[in-house]
This record gives C-alpha cells, structure tokens and sequence, in this order.
C-alpha cells in the first residue's frame, strides 16, 4: 500500500508566494527569507502529520511531491531526522522530497529526494540531474548521475529520481541491469501540461518495466505497473485533498527495451528504410519489364 501526498490550498499560500518571488528574479533580504522559512515551515509540518496519518492507515511507502517541503539549508537535518523518525515508529518507507535553500549562494537550489527506511536509517539521497531550463537550471547544485537504486526489505528494489528526469529515456538506462522494481517519481506541474506530462512518465515504466508512483503538485499523480495499468490517480486540480492512495503491485516486466534501449528506433528506422528500398526495387523492375505499358500510360489522353 502506497500513499501519495501533496500540501496545498491555504496552508501553502504563503510558501507558494515565496517560490513565485524567487523565480520572477526578486532579490530577497534577511526579512524575506525569514517569512519564506516560516511560511514553508507550516506546510513541511502538515507533510509530516499526513505522512503520520496515512502510515497508521496502512500505507507502507509514502511519498512527498517534488519541493513540496522547503526548508533553508540549515533546517533541513533537523527535517530529516523528523522525518526518520515518522519511519521507525510506523515501519515505513518514506520518500522526502525537499527543496533546500541556501541565501547566500548563485546556485541556491538543492532539489532533492531523501529516502527513509523503517529503521530510521537515510538509505539514499537523489538530487535531481535534469533540472527544468530557465531559474530552475541556473539556480540548481549539480545533480545525480544516475537514478537512486537499492533493495528496500519489504517493498522490492526501490529507485527515484525527480519529475522533468523521467522526460529522458537515456536516465534510466541503468535500471535494468539494477533490477529496479518500483521508481518514486516526486513531480511538480501545472495546469497547461496536465495530464499529458504524466502520461509522458508513464512511458519510462511501460519501456523499462517497472512500477511507479508519481506524486505531483499542480497535475496529475498516478501509480502504475510496468504495463502501464493505473492502480490509483489522483487530479490535484479537482480533489479536495490532494493524497494518492494504492495498492500496488511491485515487481519487474521484461521489456524488448530495457536491454536494447533506443535501438528499438533505430531498428524501426531500419525496417521503414528497407522497405521503402524494397518498394522502390520492385516498382524499378516492373517498369524495365513492361516498358511499353510505362510509355502507353505516359502518352494516354
């Protein structure tokens, strides 16, 4: 059983302003950055207590939408350990994804994706390698190589990464050989790319044949199998609370894709050429053959 969540709606209005500020290019002074702290502190607080809600629910993997939870650099341990320990109380796996300012750095934007194990233990830490162009890019500390992957006891092999990543057929190149099972996939949108960016995510499942769940603010969240089959979804611009909840099947389907990766167009490529060629040998001979149909039909009234 998985749990999506997202904070949003009056809790979040505050937070949401800041954000906007920040990426219009305004220059924030110490007050500014205070508020934006304060204001993120009553969303990341409301994250915690639904994390804690659906955990006593049932639900053994939660996860965060992309930045949902904002914090600046210097609160963002003592985020996590609460975070830990939500994990080791309730016997949960629990994806953070947080977005970590730094005030007084050019690139000031660590967008991250913390995954806590039931024993309180950090297991990984993704920060996103495709960050979106524009602020976001200019902004942002150097990213992962590759996706995060590893065995989570309990649940399957577990990886994520963030949102505009899974954009990128090539980012997930890895995964097969890592015997990935279930992709976290914490996102952020808006109203124009919703649903078809979810759509878009669905792909890197059916192509690699993993299950995922991807929690977005502003769009459309789903978990899926890796033939693409829908288990939960969840339209953040009609729901009330904007908490995905499924039950999950986690595992692998093996895919022509996943061990030849992109050649699968480059062989279609090939066919379509042949054929092509083929059709344009036929039609060459047939008209040496009959070279006098060739000319009645070039002279016909």
């Amino acid at each position: 059983r998985v749990a999506g969540i997202t904070v949003a709606g009056a809790v979040a209005t505050g937070r949401e302003a800041g954000v906007s500020r920040l990426m219009k290019g305004e220059v924030f002074g110490d007050e500014d950055w205070r508020a934006f702290a304060e204001a993120s502190r009553a969303v990341n607080e409301e994250l915690l207590r639904l994390s804690e809600r659906e955990a006593a629910n049932g639900a053994k993997l939660l996860l965060w939408s992309e930045g949902n939870a904002v914090v600046l650099t210097g609160e963002l341990d003592a985020l996590i350990a609460r975070g830990s320990a939500l994990a080791r109380e309730r016997g949960v796996w629990l994806g953070m994804s947080v977005a970590s300012f730094t005030p007084e750095v050019e690139r000031m934007l660590r967008n991250e994706l913390i995954l806590v194990g039931p024993d309180g233990a950090v297991a990984w830490r993704y920060v996103k390698s495709r960050p979106v162009p524009g602020w976001e890019a200019e902004h942002s500390i150097p990213g992962s190589a590759a996706p995060a992957v590893s065995q989570a006891p309990g649940v399957g092999v577990l990886g994520g990464a963030i949102c505009f990543d899974g954009d990128f057929p090539g980012v997930f190149a890895s995964t097969a050989e890592q015997g990935l099972e279930l992709l976290l996939l914490p996102s952020s949108d808006w109203e124009g790319i919703s649903p078809l960016h979810t759509r878009q995510a669905v792909f890197r499942a059916v192509e690699q044949g993993f299950s995922m769940v991807r929690q977005v603010n502003q769009g459309l969240s789903v978990a899926v199998d890796g033939y693409g089959r829908v288990y939960g979804e969840l339209d953040h611009f009609t729901a009330q609370e904007r908490v995905l909840r499924a039950e999950l099947p986690v595992g692998r389907v093996s895919t022509l894709y996943a061990r030849i990766g992109d050649s699968v167009g480059l062989l279609s490529g090939l066919v379509a050429l042949g054929w092509v060629l083929g059709a344009s040998v036929q039609g060459l001979v047939a008209r040496r053959r009959n070279p006098g149909k060739a000319t009645e039909a070039r002279v016909a009234p």
